[in-house]
């Protein structure tokens, strides 16, 4: 490798704030430290074998296609359609190499809707309370977030904090949910993140009371 690009590799990663991993973290070693039991567990984005790295007894996935061969996944337009389960029905969800494609605008008939903060509210609604969220995305400033085509939401290390957990600055934008970061990294190109769900689908607007007065 050029020395002028391993250098610019190099203050890449000094940029990034999130600590800069090259090894997968142990999910079913955090869930086991945070006390979360994973009995069930959905992989956004599936193909038509789940990942199962939390080790839930039951693999659910999602998938814009349909795969005969795997009952366990059914067919779903993530952001578009809502996830087809119950409330507070699975202990941990996954996305790998997801997010990105989930556009952050779109129009239906003559509203504009924001699909990925539609994602967001279905994650965080079907997730038991605790349960974890978590997410592997290739993200600025690393190429990969853009040569892909079908990338068309880039973010950045901040965008699930500042967005999603404690701050919700989605919440202008429609997010409902609540979440805590509980931990994030970079893996090669692509950031992790891991959110737990913090509260129950409904009491949201008790909380904003309160928080209110």
């Amino acid at each position: 490798m050029r020395l002028a690009t391993r250098l610019a590799r190099f203050l890449t990663r000094r940029s990034l704030r999130a600590r800069y991993y090259r090894q997968a973290i142990d999910l079913q070693q955090l869930a086991a430290s945070e006390r979360l039991s994973v009995g069930t567990s959905l992989d956004l984005g599936s193909g038509p074998r789940p990942r199962n790295p939390y080790g839930a007894a039951i693999v659910l996935g999602l998938d814009i296609r349909s795969f005969d061969a795997s009952p366990n996944v059914k067919k779903c337009t993530l952001g578009i359609e809502d996830i087809p389960f119950d409330d507070e029905s699975v202990d941990a969800i996954t996305a790998f190499d997801v997010l990105e494609h989930i556009p952050r605008v779109a129009k239906k008939a003559d509203a504009v809707t924001f699909p990925f903060i539609s994602l967001m509210n279905e994650v965080w609604r079907v997730l038991r309370v605790g349960g974890h969220f978590y997410s592997e995305t290739p993200c600025f400033p690393m190429k990969e977030a853009f040569q892909d085509p079908t990338h068309v939401n880039i973010m950045t290390e901040d965008t699930l904090r500042l967005y999603f957990s404690e701050k919700a600055w989605a919440r202008i934008y429609g997010f409902a949910g609540s979440f805590s970061l509980i931990h994030e990294g970079w893996r090669g190109s692509h950031y992790f993140c891991i959110l737990k769900k913090n509260s129950s689908p409904g009491s949201i607007e008790g909380q904003r009371e309160q928080e209110n007065g």
